[in-house]
């Protein structure tokens, strides 16, 4: 495993900013940097043992501050969108900060996609990792609780890219960390992802509104364009999606929390000959297809986390953190060819 460690850029508030490349003895890498606890590149071989870059992505820090806000980002306080930025914790309702119309969407405008984070490399024997590590006070973003975070993503000798996410805090809260990746299997920048094949074990979705808030409902996947139970190109229904303009919709993986690390998704390339395994112990499965991007639909993200405005329905897996409990999410992305 080599490890390096490097000055990237700074920050339109002056801050400077690291970037730690990992790479393994296959010629596979992956490149964090410390604004945003944020992949920036991951390289993996394609079937003819070409190694190219699959996250579209960008190596100018202004893109990360305007354009490319999310990409490759940890996303935090909690993922994806809140009603109406507010809910209500032990009788006390809390006020959110306000990022998309009338809610909250991916912890608010000073979330830690925003944040500069500490970082911290380490070697072992079968993977390289960096741990990062952020500190987010009592009321941030509107949130109760001082939350000490780290998120430890590593490569390993296998072609896997593991995320672990870990949280405490000294008041009761709720959280939903994730990496918010653009991934093109066939190569960043040389296709849509209309080919991509598709296998998702989810028998119902998040039920959203025309705003893509959550009604407090499930759909059964069976026989609509969510239906990924068996192998289907994202192209194939994705022009049936009109409110969204494609797929970005939480898939149901369990109706209650376990540490057990499962498979959920496998998406395969069949030009590159690239398939990707998500493994997780998350309750949900975010699906983006790019949808807004010009040209759309050059990438696609599979965000692995609690459901969206989990807090504000009672049928979902409650996302409350209590002091003494560590929040605990593994996310593993697994990379083969044919």
């Amino acid at each position: 495993m080599n490890i390096q460690r490097k000055p990237f850029g700074i920050t339109k508030t002056g801050k400077n900013i690291d970037s730690i490349i990992i790479e393994n003895s296959h010629g596979a890498s992956i490149e964090l940097i410390t604004f945003g606890a944020r992949l920036i590149s991951c390289r993996m071989p394609d079937q003819n043992g070409n190694i190219d870059e699959l996250l579209y992505s960008s190596r100018n820090i202004d893109d990360f501050e305007g354009e490319l806000l999310y990409h490759g980002a940890t996303i935090g306080r909690y993922a994806n969108r809140i009603a109406n930025a507010q809910f209500t914790l032990d009788g006390t309702t809390w006020k959110l900060q306000k990022n998309e119309a009338e809610n909250q969407l991916h912890g608010g405008p000073g979330g830690f996609h925003s944040l500069t984070w500490d970082a911290f490399p380490i070697r072992y024997e079968d993977r390289g990792s960096v741990k990062f590590s952020l500190t987010s006070k009592d009321g941030d973003q509107g949130f109760p609780g001082n939350l000490d975070t780290a998120v430890t993503v590593s490569l390993t000798e296998k072609n896997e890219l593991i995320f672990l996410y870990e949280a405490v805090s000294d008041a009761p809260t709720y959280i939903s960390l994730t990496n918010h990746a653009y991934w093109n299997l066939e190569g960043a920048g040389k296709d849509t992802i209309h080919g991509h094949i598709l296998k998702l074990s989810s028998e119902k979705i998040v039920e959203p509104d025309n705003n893509l808030i959550p009604t407090g409902n499930f759909l059964k996947v069976e026989n609509t364009a969510f239906d990924f139970l068996s192998e289907k190109q994202l192209g194939d229904d994705i022009d049936t999606l009109v409110h969204s303009k494609g797929y970005d919709h939480n898939f149901v993986l369990q109706d209650k929390h376990t540490p057990a690390v499962k498979k959920a998704a496998v998406m395969k390339a069949p030009h590159s000959g690239r398939t990707m395994t998500l493994e997780t112990n998350a309750p949900g499965l975010q699906l983006y297809t790019d949808n807004y991007s010009s040209p759309p639909y050059q990438a696609f993200c599979l965000e692995a986390g609690e459901l969206p405005d989990a807090m504000n329905h009672e049928l979902f897996p409650s996302p409350r953190l209590m002091p003494g409990e560590m929040y605990r999410q593994i996310t593993v992305y697994g990379f083969s060819v044919k």
